[in-house]
């Protein structure tokens, strides 16, 4: 009974140190490399790149496979994605989801243009059924929290947000079919507004 216990305690023990271990990898990943551009643990100052604090990591291992095998092709991913990730394993990929995903998202967005706001949050809410737009709470839900495989928009970067949703106007981002239907419906005024919304949530 006692050896059975202390095997048991011991595969614990072993489990609880590989996750440590990892945790402990993804921190070091993000204080040396991701940090520089993605802010210390995911939040980040510049409305250049996006928050990843917060993000769900099966979003977060899509994204950064799709970076490798550079599937996922839009300027800002080739000049600062394609390097980085390619030096990652499957193993350090999803470390670093995993170590975004239990940071806190931390939202400092302002409402400066409350027509816009209200325009987006229709938008978010209801869709433009007339023009074939669905709600964007369907899949992203409520206050844009994201699940899944579906991005946390809530709180983003409102120059990322726009800039995101105007690369799925091309062919940049393949794997977001579903996206690439969304916005034949949308017009630019409409993208302000989305964005103006989702960033101050």
């Amino acid at each position: 009974m006692n050896h059975r216990l202390g095997l048991f305690l011991g595969i614990i023990g072993l489990v609880s140190a590989s996750y440590s271990y990892g945790a402990d990898e993804a921190a070091k990943l993000d204080t040396q490399q991701c940090s520089i551009c993605h802010g210390y643990g995911g939040t980040t100052s510049s409305e250049l790149f996006p928050h990843l604090a917060g993000e769900p990591a099966p979003y977060i291992i899509n994204q950064l496979k799709e970076f490798r095998d550079k599937s996922r092709s839009d300027e800002n991913a080739k000049r600062f994605m394609w390097g980085i990730s390619s030096r990652l394993t499957d193993e350090q990929i999803e470390q670093l989801a995993a170590f975004y995903e239990s940071k806190p998202a931390v939202h400092e967005g302002r409402i400066s243009n409350q027509a816009e706001y209200d325009h987006g949050r229709n938008i978010f809410s209801s869709g433009l059924p007339d023009k074939g737009v669905p709600a964007c709470m369907t899949c992203h839900g409520e206050k844009g929290e994201g699940s899944d495989s579906v991005p946390r928009l809530g709180g983003q970067n409102e120059a990322y947000l726009k800039r995101q949703l105007n690369v799925f106007y091309g062919n940049d981002r393949p794997a977001a079919a579903v996206m690439h239907e969304v916005v034949k419906g949308l017009s630019q005024a409409d993208v302000e507004a989305i964005a103006q919304y989702l960033q101050a949530q």
